[in-house]
């Protein structure tokens, strides 16, 4: 255990010199003429622990403290107290030091320590500077007239319930931070679910378009790897007749050049014929050549037409072809209308059922209202009704007690009347010392109240000032803590290129295998933000176009995307890059002229080439009247866009229109928000740091005052309770005087009326018994209504929630209808802008057809008329023949036989021709068959493993084109889509679910920490009242010892909280009622002190007590008592004691002697127990 060892002091009040006090294990007297500087020894102590109210320290200031000076000794420059003490570990000291300057330092074993921590060394001793364990001069009867507060307090020191309130103090701090942070979290998590359901229906749909696109994938492959077999083996069976026809032309071809050999000797065989049959062979000769000649223009005339008839086919293939996408385009949009007319109809049914929600909400709030009154008023009924039982119950223990007080006032009334006369003399005396005292008191009241009046001016100045710097320091937490998070998101999606397609973030999570690797597009350029949807827009899909070094790392990135089946990406190598930029001065000068886009962005100046190619010379414009006025005046043909990104393209087709802030400019925008929110960081870190520093000047300069406003207050209490105290004292006696003086007259009626009283206390007490069990009969039924009404409250309130959150499911559902109705819109608008087009295109090659037909028309007249003139020739050539033979009978045989080569000729020349036109028929054939073919392969393009398609029958095949046209339909309803909403909504939902379980967490806590404060609070319940009950046990066993038979009690306040509930004493004097101790002489009050501090004493004794001429007070006979009890405790317990009275000192082990000289204090010490050995 702990024991006090000696008492140091040093330059403290009048202790001049090093003085050292020894303290013996049981009692030290410490005895002196007044004067001498006894007391100082407890105000030096009473100091080392802290003590700020220079009233009670008997000080003006804190220099006061220090030694002042004398004729022969100069003032001390520093005051010093040490306590020693021994324990099972050996010595330990705590000291305090204080310079004239003001410094002040605590120390434990000669190391700087805090006051805090020397309080924590003594928690639950009861040592302190406003426990029971010092009592001062004239303090005893303090402790007896304290504040019921303040008498809580010594009790709750003695149970030692200190440590579960601070214990209770930590966990509701920790509680309240932990219900903030739940607050924040349920916050976050409450944006996180919408965003969650907003992004889980998109993800979900682009999770659809994955999937109906491998179908598609899958569709497709099957069927037009089918198609590209069925179009290949026609086109080789087509090449395969062709090679056949070329064959037999080819075997024609050399039958008609032996042939026409074989004439032409005849021919010269037959002209050494007469002269008259050379010329009829001459003239024969320039027919042939001149049917030679017209078979070449024949075949000539074929290819053109040949040519002609391919062209015709190809154009109305293609027109075909767009014929059919305006009809699958007119499908289309009928079923798109009727989407969207069921979409609207869906918006429109969805609206009247959010009104419908909305209003029943509205009925279930006023029901919950209407049942929250109907609460509320019960519940007054039920205060009612409990304090009418209480004031019943009250009423019957009053007239219990009343009526056992009358018996006894009957009893007592006898003896009462002899002491009144001598009573009223003695009132008289006091009323007038104590009117006298009142007249002080107020004076100091009034002064010490100006002042707190000041201090407190001073301090509210100073809470505004706080509230106002909390709130500014709390609004830039607020903002730091939302830049940080957004901050951490952006940079993340830089991190992770969110946004960006699938491709692009497969090369960048492997970017260590490109060395050549720059960056996208978009994280490349800084673009002003006035400009950010101007450039967006010129930009469109470029921003996620990726920037390379070389060729040799496009080869490779290629290479690796091909690989790896992750789609497909645009690269701009920069060893090939080539930017053209003009200036076009007549634009510049037009006032709406914003600049060119490719100068106003920045990037590094190594990739200075990269914005003249992505922009060329495209001009950015105030709006888009400036953009239409400078393509029509200025005859400017580059890319034209306003600053809110409407777009006029270089062939005059203008794109505009709505661009929503989540689309208009994300990508390019990253960073600077990034920059920005860093630079935001820094700046509100700095703020908030010299915030910090004047909110903590700002506590410091509040402590600091409320420290004084206490001690002000603590000075006012007491002079308020001097002064009241005087005041009721005063009251109390003249009342008294007066009621001493008519109590003579009247204690034969008092009789009566006593008997009268018991009488009617009987009845009154059957009375209200009737009435009380009525009350609580009626409190049992209103009870149970309120159980009743607080269930359907609950339910009401459950129904509220779930309505709310309907609310916002409809809202969300709505809000995704919406959304898919403007993509529908959006589609419809593409739809006739394509048929549009198609409708063009058509026009144009209904033109070239009609060109084209015409040709065809001329050809064949012109092959016709040749066809003719051969005709022609070839009966004049008979006829040539038939004059010949007429002429030359003798020449027949050669004759007939140019007439037969001549006719195998012709019927050689006749199946060249059929030969030729039918390999045209097949040409044209293939070319058919090869345009088809081609389509087929740019349909297979993107495909894998098209070579290994089982083959299909011509069902199957037609079931396949069904399905495809099925899943074509399906991806045409999801309409646009955006596929890193899977990531997105994988990442939101991941930070959901972390944020879920970090509630679950904190709830958890929250749990735990309310089940400690509650075992907290049961057990410091516990405790207090057991040792309440101890300390009033002995606190009465005392009061009977000093008061002989007396009786006292320690109260606790009715009806409030047991661990904040006050305390009072209650004191009846043998033969007398319970009085107010206000009424109290002196040395009872003093008696009724030391009671109670020795009831403390005996439940939890302090390692040391010092006490401070509590005997003086005392008369003899129960100065006697006082030491019987000192004497009775100093085995448990340490006792230093000041006082004047020779009995005390009588049973002191040391006696230390103070006297003063030249206005210094000295001690001189005397163990008695040596003496009394010699003495003997």
């Amino acid at each position: 255990m702990m024991k006090l060892d000696s008492v140091f002091i040093r330059g403290f009040k009048s202790f001049a010199y090093p003085t050292k006090i020894d303290v013996s294990s049981g009692i030290t007297a410490v005895v002196g003429p007044n004067g001498s500087g006894k007391s100082n020894v407890v105000d030096s102590v009473r100091w080392l622990f802290g003590e700020q109210s220079m009233k009670t320290l008997r000080a003006d200031s804190r220099e006061d403290v220090l030694f002042v000076g004398s004729d022969n000794q100069p003032p001390s420059n520093t005051a010093e107290v040490k306590l020693v003490f021994q324990d099972e570990n050996g010595k330990f000291s705590i000291s305090r030091v204080l310079t004239r300057e003001g410094n002040s330092e605590y120390r434990m074993n000669s190391k700087s320590v805090r006051l805090k921590d020397i309080k924590e060394l003594f928690k639950g001793t009861g040592v302190g500077m406003d426990l029971y364990s010092i009592v001062g001069q004239g303090q005893v009867d303090q402790v007896v007239s304290a504040s019921p507060y303040e008498l809580r307090k010594l009790i709750e020191e003695a149970a030692g319930t200190a440590v579960y309130r601070e214990r209770k103090r930590e966990a509701m701090s920790k509680l309240a931070a932990t219900q903030s942070n739940l607050d924040r979290v349920r916050d976050i998590l409450f944006e996180l679910e919408k965003q969650r359901k907003s992004l889980y229906l998109k993800a979900k749909r682009a999770e659809k378009y994955l999937e109906y696109t491998d179908t598609r994938k899958d569709l497709k492959r099957l069927y037009f790897g089918n198609m590209r077999r069925i179009k290949l083996e026609t086109l080789n069976k087509y090449n395969e007749d062709k090679k056949v026809l070329n064959q037999e032309l080819q075997k024609i071809q050399k039958e008609l050049i032996e042939n026409e050999s074989r004439w032409s000797t005849l021919h010269q065989e037959f002209s050494k014929m007469d002269k008259e049959i050379e010329n009829f062979t001459q003239l024969l000769e320039e027919y042939k050549q001149r049917q030679s000649d017209l078979l070449d223009f024949k075949e000539m005339y074929n290819r053109r037409l040949g040519e002609k008839e391919s062209k015709l086919v190809e154009t109305t293939t293609k027109s075909d072809s767009l014929k059919e996408d305006i009809e699958n385009l007119e499908k289309r949009k009928e079923e798109v209308a009727m989407i969207k007319d069921n979409m609207d109809e869906k918006i429109s049914k969805k609206k009247n059922e959010l009104e419908d929600l909305e209003k029943k909400r509205e009925d279930v709030v006023k029901e919950h209202s209407e049942k929250e009154k109907n609460w509320l008023k019960q519940q007054e009924e039920l205060e009612s009704i409990n304090k009418k039982i209480s004031k019943a119950t009250n009423e019957i223990d009053r007239l219990t007690n009343n009526q056992e007080d009358i018996s006894k006032r009957l009893e007592m009334i006898t003896t009462q009347l002899k002491s009144k006369r001598k009573r009223f003399n003695e009132l008289k005396e006091e009323i007038e010392k104590l009117a006298s005292k009142g007249k002080k008191s107020s004076e100091k009241q009034e002064e010490t109240e100006k002042n707190i009046n000041s201090v407190k001016e001073k301090i509210e100045a100073l809470e505004k000032q706080y509230e106002k710097l909390d709130e500014e320091r709390q609004k830039m937490k607020d903002e730091l803590r939302s830049s940080e998070m957004e901050m951490s998101t952006l940079s993340r999606q830089l991190d992770e290129y969110q946004g960006f397609s699938r491709s692009v973030r497969e090369i960048f999570e492997r970017k260590e295998k490109f060395s050549g690797l720059v960056d996208v597009v978009a994280n490349i350029i800084d673009v002003p933000p006035e400009y950010e949807t101007a450039i967006s827009v010129l930009l469109g899909g470029r921003m996620q176009d990726v920037v390379i070094k070389d060729s040799f790392t496009a080869k490779r990135i290629i290479e690796h995307l091909k690989g790896s089946k992750t789609g497909r990406i645009t690269l701009l190598p920069l060893d090939m890059l080539q930017g053209k930029f003009n200036e076009f001065e007549p634009a510049e000068k037009h006032k709406g002229f914003v600049g060119y886009a490719a100068k106003l962005v920045t990037v590094p100046d190594e990739l200075d080439v990269v914005p003249r190619y992505l922009f060329r010379n495209s001009i950015i414009v105030n709006e888009l009247d400036d953009a239409i006025d400078i393509r029509k005046k200025a005859n400017f043909y580059g890319r034209l866009v306003s600053l809110d990104g409407q777009l006029l393209s270089t062939g005059g087709a203008i794109t505009g229109g709505y661009i929503s802030d989540d689309v208009r400019s994300d990508l390019i925008s990253r960073k600077r928000r990034i920059k920005y929110l860093k630079e935001r960081k820094k700046q509100l870190e700095s703020t908030l740091k010299a915030k910090e520093k004047e909110i903590q000047r700002n506590k410091d300069d509040m402590k600091e005052l409320k420290g004084y406003l206490k001690v002000l207050q603590e000075e006012l209490n007491e002079i308020i309770s001097s002064g009241a105290a005087i005041n009721r004292m005063i009251h109390e006696l003249i009342k008294s005087a007066d009621e001493v003086e008519d109590e003579v007259t009247e204690l034969d009626q008092l009789e009566k009326d006593y008997s009268d009283k018991l009488n009617n206390s009987e009845g009154r007490k059957k009375e209200l018994s009737e009435e009380l069990k009525g009350l609580k009969k009626e409190q049992q039924t209103i009870k149970e209504n309120l159980e009743d009404v607080s269930e359907e409250l609950k339910n009401k309130r459950n129904e509220m929630e779930e309505m709310q959150s309907e609310l916002v499911d409809r809202k969300l559902e709505l809000s995704t209808l919406q959304e898919k109705s403007e993509q529908y819109n959006r589609e419809l608008e593409d739809i006739e802008e394509k048929k549009e087009q198609n409708n063009q295109k058509i026009l144009e090659m209904d033109k070239q057809t009609e060109e084209t037909e015409e040709d065809i028309k001329r050809l064949k007249k012109q092959i016709s008329d040749i066809e003719n003139e051969l005709a022609s020739l070839k009966k004049e050539t008979e006829s040539l023949f038939s004059n010949i033979k007429y002429h030359r009978e003798g020449k027949e045989e050669h004759l007939d036989r140019l007439q037969q080569l001549e006719d195998e000729i012709n019927k050689l020349k006749d199946q060249r021709e059929e030969k030729r036109n039918k390999i045209h028929q097949l040409e044209m054939s293939i070319q058919e068959a090869n345009m088809k073919l081609e389509n087929v392969n740019k349909e297979l393009e993107e495909l894998e493993d098209v070579e290994e398609v089982p083959v299909l029958s011509e069902d199957e095949l037609k079931e396949k084109k069904n399905e495809l046209d099925d899943v074509e339909k399906k991806l045409k309803f999801l309409g646009t889509v955006d596929l890193d909403t899977i990531d997105e909504y994988k990442v939101v939902d991941n930070d959901y679910q972390e944020l879920d379980k970090e509630r679950k967490d904190l709830e958890e806590a929250k749990e735990k920490l309310n089940d400690l404060i509650e075992k907290t609070d049961k057990e410091a319940k516990k405790i207090f009242l057991e040792t309440f009950e101890k300390i009033n046990e002995y606190f009465s066993q005392y009061i009977s010892e000093l008061f002989e038979g007396g009786e006292g009690e320690i109260k606790l306040f009715p009806g409030e909280d047991i661990l904040e509930t006050g305390v009072e004493i209650a004191i009846k004097k043998p033969g007398r009622k319970f009085q107010k101790l206000q009424l109290f002489s002196g040395g009872e009050k003093a008696l009724v002190g030391i009671a109670l501090v020795f009831s403390l004493l005996t439940i939890k004794p302090s390692p040391f007590y010092i006490l401070d001429e509590v005997d003086a007070p005392l008369d003899d006979f129960n100065a006697e008592r006082f030491k019987k009890m000192l004497n009775g405790h100093a085995k448990e317990t340490q006792f230093l004691v000041i006082t004047h009275n020779k009995m005390v000192m009588e049973v002191a082990d040391v006696l230390h002697g103070i006297t003063m000289m030249d206005g210094i204090s000295k001690v001189i010490p005397v163990e008695l127990s040596s003496i009394e050995t010699v003495v003997g």
